[in-house]
């Protein structure tokens, strides 16, 4: 029987108060459950682009962000063999992402045959 993808749940949320001024603050969720070596991997990605979880939060927050993090960080989760799924306060970057990916032609439609 094949095997669940891991689907990486990103609960988007708008963290600019207090003493955080970032808009990119996520709260995850990895189902099903993976190994703590698919873990590590997971939460390496996340640091390598910015993020430190902010335990009083319960929340990943990038405070200094590089340019196209957000879309870097997705790639390589799904390169991992992650599902992304996103959800809540969605930043600008992964908006134009999205908005891209919907006008892009469907897989089938790409390959239906042409009259």
């Amino acid at each position: 029987m094949p095997r669940k993808p891991v689907e990486v749940s990103l609960q988007w949320r708008d963290e600019s108060y207090g003493s955080v001024s970032a808009d990119s603050a996520f709260r995850t969720f990895i189902d099903p459950d993976v190994s703590d070596s698919m873990h590590e991997k997971i939460v390496r990605k996340f640091r390598k682009h910015g993020f430190q979880i902010n335990h009083s939060r319960a929340a990943w927050i990038a405070e200094n962000p590089k340019p196209n993090y957000l879309t870097n960080l997705v790639a390589e989760l799904e390169a991992l063999g992650c599902v992304v799924q996103h959800e809540g306060h969605l930043p600008a970057e992964l908006k134009s992402l999205e908005a891209r990916q919907d006008e892009a032609p469907s897989e089938d439609a790409a390959l239906a045959p042409k009259m």
